[in-house]
């Protein structure tokens, strides 16, 4: 079924319509709006609002509207604003110096310009134009969702074309929508392209994380996974690499950092990869069995400081033994262990009672594993944050208890030399 908001071809006007429309269904809504963009209270009595078109015009065509603002919010006193909308082209300062001329021309000679983009550009024009990303229109709309109606739609429709805008290749720098949070639950089941575009927006405020560039030596110009294709599939993923792997011919040489949303929930690891070099792989062996679990005993008193307040997160170690028939095609597991790590050890103890029983063996599985590996074996440790149970899945603030949970698992990679 068509979107309400769908009238136009182009993204930007797409979602200036969004906008347009959900302003002028909502007087009280359009008002918040212009103070919160403005600072400055709108006047008082009837405003009006066009798209594509000018005061006092007939509504253009799509593909006549060249040189005209986006949208024109104004009364008959000469008050008004303009819109300018970007989302994958860049903003030009010609065009609003052009559009402010424009408003003078018809009557508006202190017209105040938004130009509204999907990422933060420098403008040097003269007059009152206000640069205003569009993440933070989408996180204005958010906060007033529970007031209004349309302020949910257009929030929701924002989310449901950047999913599109990513899945079709068209949005690979900035964004439209600001991470806050894994939605899915119950009530908003799993949906593998808004995964996508769950992820991109974690992954971009990951990488600007100054802890784990501290603490990890976390690269946040390397690239991670190459373009995550497909509408469909049980999880989605991507990766961070340390400056060590600056000069590594594959990032699967290197320990990284993972992240994957998947149906039931979120994980966030530390990826020994199977191809991890010689070297990384001794040193932990080199530890014995019982150096290997003071190690992980360790990371693990680690993480559930990390954890602390998120009685549903749980520390995790994941074994995946995997081959491939063909070099694109999916994985297949011949193998798999996964074990909250809490079991190993006697640390788990609330009011008295544990919380979770000691089942040391699962450590010498792992050690023995990778001992006398035959296989394409991956090892990876972290935390799950299922949504049926994680308090702070849902929030924004996940994303400091995602580093906060690669940042504990440190002692490994020191342990492997990457120091």
């Amino acid at each position: 079924m068509r979107n309400l908001f769908d009238q136009y071809s182009q993204p930007e006007n797409r979602l200036t319509h969004a906008l347009v429309c959900t302003l002028a269904e909502d007087n009280g809504l359009l008002r918040r709006f212009i103070y919160w963009a403005t600072r400055r209270r709108a006047p008082k009595g009837r405003l009006q609002i066009v798209e594509q078109q000018r005061p006092g015009e007939e509504a253009r065509r799509e593909d006549e509207a060249a040189g005209i603002p986006d949208a024109w919010i104004f009364n008959d006193d000469g008050w008004s604003i303009l819109f300018e909308s970007k989302i994958t082209a860049q903003l030009s300062t010609g065009q609003l110096q052009r559009h402010l001329a424009t408003a003078a021309r018809r009557g508006f000679p202190n017209a105040t310009l938004l130009a509204v983009t999907a990422r933060e550009e420098a403008l040097n024009v003269k007059g009152d134009v206000i640069a205003l990303p569009w993440i933070n229109v989408y996180w204005w709309l958010l906060r007033e969702r529970r007031r209004s109606e349309w302020a949910a739609r257009c929030a929701n429709y924002m989310e449901i074309l950047e999913s599109d805008l990513i899945e079709q290749g068209k949005l690979k720098e900035g964004a439209v929508t600001t991470f806050s949070g894994i939605p899915f639950d119950s009530e908003h089941p799993y949906s593998y392209l808004e995964a996508k575009r769950l992820l991109k927006l974690a992954m971009d405020k990951l990488r600007g994380n100054s802890k784990l560039k501290r603490e990890l030596h976390m690269d946040p110009i390397a690239l991670g996974r190459g373009a995550i294709t497909g509408r469909e599939g049980a999880a989605v993923w991507d990766f961070l690499r340390l400056r060590h792997a600056k000069r590594a011919q594959s990032f699967t040489q290197y320990p990284h950092l993972t992240l994957a949303i998947e149906r039931s929930r979120l994980l966030a690891i530390v990826t020994i990869p199977n191809g991890v070099r010689a070297d990384f792989r001794r040193r932990l062996l080199d530890l014995g069995l019982d150096g290997f679990s003071s190690l992980l005993s360790d990371v693990n008193v680690r993480l559930i400081r990390a954890l602390r307040g998120d009685k549903g997160a749980a520390p995790s170690v994941v074994v995946v033994q995997r081959r491939y028939l063909t070099q694109s095609s999916p994985a297949i597991h011949d193998a798999s262990l996964e074990f909250d790590l809490r079991t190993a050890f006697q640390t788990s103890r609330r009011r008295g009672k544990r919380i979770v029983k000691a089942q040391p063996q699962w450590v010498s599985a792992t050690f023995n594993a990778l001992a006398k590996k035959r296989s394409n074996l991956q090892i990876a440790i972290g935390a799950s944050f299922p949504y049926a149970r994680s308090s702070s899945v849902h929030e924004r603030t996940i994303i400091d208890r995602i580093a906060a949970t690669w940042i504990a698992c440190k002692p490994i990679l020191t342990t492997m030399g990457l120091k």
